[in-house]
């Protein structure tokens, strides 16, 4: 059976007893069916119902008695000691969110608070509203203490889902932190506690390190989502751009789909960049590969840059520049903000915007002291990419 079959099944056990226990068809106490009587429901393995069933277990819903059963668990007790995540954790080493969740269940079990956890919301748009909004149902039935949310990045026309979420745990008396980014598009801003960097800032510390190197010519490859950080990272772009005497061409930013590869390999093979901005290290990603498959070298021929320091920038064929979040950090201080704000529900709402490093790795033609591979060949390559944007 494929991941995929067993994934679906997975899902479903588990949507089916969480919606049966949310709903009240089974009541607090009641003995839920067991793994084989579920297995032969559903035609699925016992281990594939097992995993479904250790799921709801560490959420709190159920609760197994050896000899006994499954029953569902009685939760007025640890409800209000709960907190719900509604963000986008990703895969492993492609996103920042991991790092920071991990953070924030570390110090809110180190208070005497729970977490629920949801499935990974990184999907397709529709797919990931559909999820966001079962989570934040969810958060309401289990009355948590507070919610981390991080706005899902949609398009323009579906932006307004991140205000119904954020409003609909609010009316529910669940206090909201925010995490990453507002609801709202930069540069409004939202009545919710905010963890993020500052994004305008770093999108001009990342184009000011191209212009210092000697480019004149830099596109940002923003892609297709309205989102804050997009943004405010194409703000101060262009605020680098302004300061160096380069009047910004709103043709020089992409808002192209960077998962349709064949319309983002025809971009980079017609533009005249001497580098790429790239909104985050994963397009910084893809946009390294079609490079390579133009036969574009990096950096000689063109210099790039990206955003968040996950695992794979430094992995890549050419490992990557890139403006470091400091992920754990973001996630110990929103847990901070949310306890603040359970203590202090009235106060006014506060936006913490943390300090971040730009890491220099070889994509962008130099290379930092002290990384990895900064040795003799490093130093080289970064000599040789000056022919592609000018005397340093």
């Amino acid at each position: 059976m494929s991941d995929n079959k067993v994934k679906s099944k997975h899902r479903s056990i588990y949507e089916h007893l969480r919606n049966a226990i949310v709903s009240g068809e089974y009541a607090v106490g009641q003995r839920v069916p067991t793994e084989a009587e579920l297995g032969a429901h559903f035609a699925a393995s016992r281990l594939t119902v097992a995993r479904a069933m250790r799921e709801l277990e560490r959420q709190g819903l159920l609760v197994r008695r050896r000899g006994a059963g499954t029953f569902v668990r009685r939760r007025h007790s640890i409800e209000r000691n709960l907190f719900g995540l509604i963000v986008p954790i990703g895969e492993p080493g492609k996103s920042i969110f991991g790092r920071m969740c991990g953070e924030v269940a570390r110090v809110g079990q180190a208070n005497g608070f729970g977490l629920l956890w949801g499935d990974s919301l990184s999907a397709e748009p529709a797919v990931q509203i559909q999820r966001a909004e079962k989570l934040c149902e969810e958060c309401i039935a289990r009355k948590v203490a507070g919610v981390f949310f991080a706005p899902l990045e949609v398009p323009r026309d579906q932006i307004a889902v991140n205000e119904k979420i954020a409003n609909s745990l609010r009316a529910a008396g669940i206090a909201v932190v925010l995490i990453d980014r507002d609801i709202y598009d930069y540069p409004d801003r939202s009545r919710f506690d905010l963890v993020a960097i500052d994004n305008r800032r770093s999108g001009y510390m990342v184009t000011k390190h191209l212009l210092d190197l000697g480019c004149r010519r830099i596109d940002f490859i923003a892609g297709p989502m309205t989102v804050a950080t997009v943004t405010a990272r194409v703000e101060g772009y262009q605020d680098a751009l302004l300061r160096h005497g380069i009047t910004p061409d709103p043709r020089w930013i992409d808002h192209s789909d960077v998962h349709k590869r064949d319309a983002l390999a025809a971009r980079i093979r017609t533009s005249d960049a001497e580098a790429f901005v790239c909104v985050n290290d994963y397009t910084a990603a893809l946009v390294m590969h079609h490079l390579s498959a133009a036969g574009i070298r990096v950096p000689q021929d063109v210099r790039l840059v990206g955003f968040d320091d996950v695992e794979l920038a430094r992995f890549l064929p050419v490992p990557l520049t890139t403006l470091h979040q400091p992920a754990e950090e973001m996630g110990a201080v929103a847990t901070k903000l949310m306890l603040e704000r359970l203590a202090s529900p009235n106060s006014a709402p506060r936006h913490v915007m943390l300090s971040c490093e730009l890491i220099v790795r070889e994509s962008s033609g130099g290379v930092a002291s002290g990384e990895a591979d900064a040795s003799a060949a490093g130093s080289q390559i970064g000599t040789t990419a000056r022919s592609a944007c000018g005397p340093n």
